[in-house]
């Protein structure tokens, strides 16, 4: 079952989504910020085309028309689905009911998101989507944190938790990568708290679709570094500046081990 199919939104045609059709226009009317598509079914396409801050000032306003009208929470799921669904596929290696899990936080998300809050909406509440549906598997940062036996674990092994399987045919940059990785963090160019911070930066823009020809591969974007700044308590800011320092110091630890990066 699809995320979409757990939430039913997958059926244009479907009675709830025939009422989230009509009462677009009415939604209008309440909101000006929705005066951008005469048809609701348009707007995914002028969403993709938008400015941030125009994708945002749309996402918050139907936020804010849901106080009233909580239909509008499925006009916001329906939107967002594409996010959803790539959490549900990255995360699909943990259980066989992600799409539910994934699915149920998506909705907590959306009606507890907060309508003053209108900078990156839809950011905003996939990376949390994803932080829950991982704490809800007993996966990842907040998950320890949450569970005192995990907090007072000694870890003796490591596993990358963030670094789905990659295909046969990727298995040389991969291992180039772990290996570039350890030498970076033995001769102490890079730390364990920068090295996390690169890996949820990089699953983040992953999850984001973030443009490889900008912010070092899309990982220092400013949306990317908003996903990741509550689990490490940091500004925004302050994370593009330590992942760029990072990324130079690993940039320094390849050359100086003839390693492509």
């Amino acid at each position: 079952m699809s995320v979409a199919k757990c939430l039913g939104v997958d059926d244009l045609d479907a009675p709830n989504m025939r009422e989230v059709h009509a009462e677009w226009p009415r939604w209008q009317t309440v909101e000006v910020s929705l005066n951008v598509v005469d048809d609701i079914w348009e707007l995914p396409r002028w969403l993709k085309r938008a400015e941030p801050v125009e994708r945002d000032a749309v996402l918050a306003g139907l936020n804010r028309v849901a106080i009233n009208d909580p239909r509008a929470y499925l006009a916001l799921a329906w939107l967002l689905m594409p996010g959803a669904s790539r959490i549900a596929g990255r995360l699909r290696r943990l259980t066989e009911v992600i799409e539910e899990v994934v699915a149920g936080q998506l909705w907590i998300q959306i009606c507890e998101h907060d309508p003053a809050d209108d900078s990156y909406v839809a950011t905003t509440i996939l990376r949390r989507v994803k932080c829950e549906s991982m704490a809800e598997l007993g996966v990842g940062e907040l998950a320890k944190r949450r569970d005192p036996t995990w907090a007072s674990s000694v870890l003796i092994e490591r596993y990358d938790e963030t670094m789905p399987a990659e295909e046969p045919d990727a298995e040389e940059p991969r291992e180039q990568l772990i290996q570039l990785l350890r030498q970076a963090l033995d001769s102490g160019a890079l730390s364990d708290r920068d090295r996390g911070l690169l890996l949820d930066l990089a699953v983040a823009a992953n999850l984001a679709d973030a443009p490889l020809r900008r912010g070092r591969a899309g990982l220092t974007t400013p949306s990317v570094a908003q996903m990741v700044s509550d689990d490490h308590a940091l500004a925004a800011r302050t994370i593009r500046r330590r992942a760029s320092k990072a990324l130079d110091k690993l940039g320094e630890v390849a050359r100086r081990n003839g390693l492509a990066m």
